[in-house]
């Protein structure tokens, strides 16, 4: 919701550099340390890789989709990380899964579009292409996240976005540059996807991953819709109908399939 409203205003690429900008400006006082430091040439190819394939851009390919596709498109599409999740830690990393996992998946993608409602969706083919290509990313790196398991996940988090900040600062003067003069609603979407889409939320998933593996902690993205109604309805008092209840309880489900399988490396 609050790339669709800033995106348009700021362009894409700025509006990438302002939610790193934040998140780094909130989290690197916090999480970076002296003793982290010490090992930065060793953790550097894990740090540049994440900073390029899982900030700057899928971060960059959702803004830029959201130029064309509605929130609820745009949620469905990223959605589909578990999936790419799933399949890439049985091929590259050999966990251990079995078909619940895949079935979970495969209902709270189901549950998704029936929340959202198929006659909602929007099928402009570049725009979802983007969506697709950033989600894979995001799938892709949940799982090389997982196998650094010698990097601490807060640290990971905050120079993985405080490196994004300084990677896409050159390109935002392909746009507008830095310009603060926009409404309250644009200024306040940016403010945030910045602080807490980007920052917190970041350092929870990083976190989350190491802790329970890349497909299940892929799943929150499942949830997101959940909490979307939830608040519209907390604050804007936008009506919870039994079509969204009963997307909701497919969600539910099949993130409730997918958790309930630990993932564990599979023996050599």
């Amino acid at each position: 919701m609050f790339i669709k409203v800033a995106a348009p205003a700021v362009g894409p690429i700025t509006l990438v550099f302002y939610r790193l900008a934040l998140a780094s400006l909130l989290l690197a006082p916090i999480f970076i340390r002296r003793k982290h430091l010490k090992n930065i040439k060793d953790d550097w190819p894990s740090i540049l890789f994440l900073s390029f394939f899982n900030a700057s851009v899928p971060f960059y390919l959702f803004s830029k989709a959201a130029l064309d596709l509605e929130a609820g498109t745009m949620s469905v599409l990223n959605g589909t990380t578990p999936l790419f999740s799933f399949v890439i830690s049985i091929l590259w990393l050999r966990l251990s899964s079995n078909w619940i996992q895949f079935v979970g998946i495969l209902i709270g993608i189901v549950g998704l579009i029936v929340f959202v409602g198929y006659e909602s969706l929007e099928f402009t083919l570049l725009p979802i292409i983007l969506c697709l290509i950033a989600s894979f990313l995001y799938a892709f790196s949940s799982n090389f996240i997982f196998q650094t398991k010698n990097i601490d996940a807060s640290y990971l988090a905050t120079i993985t976005l405080l490196l994004a900040t300084f990677m896409v600062f050159p390109l935002i003067f392909l746009e507008k540059g830095i310009d603060l003069d926009h409404s309250v609603n644009v200024l306040g979407s940016i403010g945030l996807l910045g602080f807490l889409c980007t920052g917190l939320a970041y350092m929870g998933f990083v976190t989350l991953i190491k802790r329970t593996g890349p497909v299940r902690a892929s799943t929150v993205v499942l949830i997101v819709p959940l909490t979307g109604m939830m608040w519209a309805n907390i604050f804007l008092n936008e009506t919870i109908t039994s079509t969204m209840l009963a997307g909701c309880l497919l969600i539910l489900i099949g993130v409730g399939l997918v958790n309930f399988f630990k993932e564990e490396e599979a023996e050599s």
